[in-house]
């Protein structure tokens, strides 16, 4: 069965853009460039100032796996 969209493919394809397209920039050029796009998206217009209140379990389940990452304060 064909699947009417596959995401994963059409990710893949998206990367390999926007990778064509960032060629030769800096790490901060492509950082300033997608904060840019994220900032005049009209989607995030609406959810920037959305804010939702943590639950216990959210809020535990933040720093559990952290034991693998380096962490500056710990270190």
């Amino acid at each position: 069965m064909k699947k009417p969209f596959d995401a994963v493919a059409w990710m893949r394809e998206r990367r390999t853009q926007i990778d064509e397209e960032d060629k030769g920039l800096t790490w901060e050029e492509k950082r300033r460039k997608t904060r840019e796009v994220v900032e005049n998206d009209p989607l995030w217009q609406n959810l920037r100032t959305r804010f939702i209140e943590p639950t216990p379990a959210s809020a535990g389940a933040i720093g559990e796996d952290q034991g693998d990452y380096p962490n500056k304060e710990r270190d």
